[in-house]
């Protein structure tokens, strides 16, 4: 936290002297690419980890770049890189006057809103209409996946959602968070709730296993398990892995987690070679440090779950053979373990906790179903 007060203070310092740029990451585009748009040393890069090479390409295509100028030189002074919904990328210049990376948390607030709906249209149509938000109306429709028919739901039926929604500078941040959700339809309620293991079960903790996302290989160990930001107590600075590392023998099969359209085949940075594939509702996968790609497989062909399309290897920035495996909803990474679903319940061990969330959640449900609280602040388009 002092750290990030500190940046901002030595930002703030050269307000007075230097004046802010902001431009969008293009499509395609590399760090390397853009540490030499910029006239900034390709050793900045090149002496990065493979952590930080590979967390580089991540950063997605419109992201808004700050870079902050020397007014009368026009000199490069600093910049930050959004990279995760936690962590960006800060390049800004050292005691000697030279280029340094780091990785710094991005400052944010959370915000718990209430939303209260009596059906008008469909019930995609009516979250969005009022919160702006087609990812909270995606998510409400994930949560209830398989339990519900919506298209039998009718005008008048009662839809509450508790939600969280990240804030930046005023502004709507990231994906928001269902903690819990009920429809009310012929005067029966159905409930959903976000558990402690990231995933949603009803009111007695249990779930309908639907149609859901498969683990891509056969594989020895999980070496990485998904993370947006942790310390690392060693090296003293904060890491990031958006995804799920399975290590595997070389060639092992990896297959479709779910059917789509494959969108990308090919080298990506530090991934190596890499497969992207397309999902129904916003959903898009990744495969990478692939050792090859399966014969025949090209660019917007459509493929079905549990089909080969690649097998595990070691190219890219790696550092042994292993799959990572990448889940993105509207092209920001979630942690595949929400999706994958093995079990229809959740574990014992950690039943009552759910329990008692169960129970907090279920009264103040109760009282938003006596008026209707709408966030104010969540007006806003995505």
């Amino acid at each position: 936290m002092k750290k990030a007060i500190l940046i901002i203070v030595l930002i703030l310092s050269f307000l007075d002297a230097a004046f802010l740029e902001k431009v969008k990451w293009k499509k395609d585009q590399t760090l390397l690419g853009f540490l030499q748009e910029n006239n900034i040393s390709t050793s900045l890069y090149y002496t990065l980890d493979k952590e930080d090479k590979e967390l580089a390409s991540e950063i997605r295509e419109g992201t808004t770049i700050e870079i902050l100028r020397d007014e009368y030189t026009g000199e490069i002074e600093q910049i930050l890189i959004p990279v995760t919904e936690e962590l960006q990328i800060h390049i800004h210049k050292n005691a000697n006057k030279k280029f340094a990376f780091e990785m710094i948390p991005i400052k944010y607030e959370k915000r718990k809103n209430t939303l209260r709906i009596d059906l008008t249209k469909s019930i995609y149509q009516d979250i969005v209409d009022k919160t702006k938000s087609h990812a909270l109306a995606k998510e409400f429709l994930d949560a209830f996946k398989k339990r519900i028919d919506f298209k039998k739901l009718k005008k008048g039926d009662k839809v509450v959602i508790i939600y969280e929604q990240k804030y930046r500078v005023g502004e709507r941040f990231g994906l928001p968070v269902i903690k819990a959700a009920m429809v009310e339809h012929r005067g029966k309620e159905y409930f959903s709730f976000l558990a402690p293991d990231g995933k949603y079960y009803d009111e007695k903790g249990k779930m309908r296993i639907g149609d859901s996302f498969i683990v891509p290989c056969r594989y020895k160990r999980i070496s990485s398990r998904f993370t947006r930001k942790r310390w690392h107590p060693i090296l003293h600075r904060y890491r990031a892995h958006l995804g799920i590392d399975y290590a595997a023998p070389r060639g092992t099969p990896v297959k479709a987690a779910y059917s789509g359209r494959v969108i990308f085949r090919g080298r990506k940075g530090g991934y190596g070679n890499v497969i992207e594939i397309a999902h129904p509702n916003g959903y898009k996968t990744l495969y990478a440090h692939l050792s090859g790609f399966k014969r025949g497989l090209k660019r917007n062909q459509r493929v079905k779950k549990g089909q080969i399309i690649g097998y595990v290897g070691s190219t890219g920035i790696s550092t042994g053979p292993h799959l990572h495996f990448g889940l993105y909803f509207n092209n920001r990474p979630i942690n595949p373990a929400r999706k994958i679903v093995i079990a229809n319940k959740i574990e014992t061990k950690k039943r009552r906790e759910f329990l008692k969330l169960v129970k907090i959640y279920k009264n103040e449900i109760k009282k938003a179903l006596q008026r209707e609280v709408i966030a104010l602040n969540d007006y806003q388009s995505e």
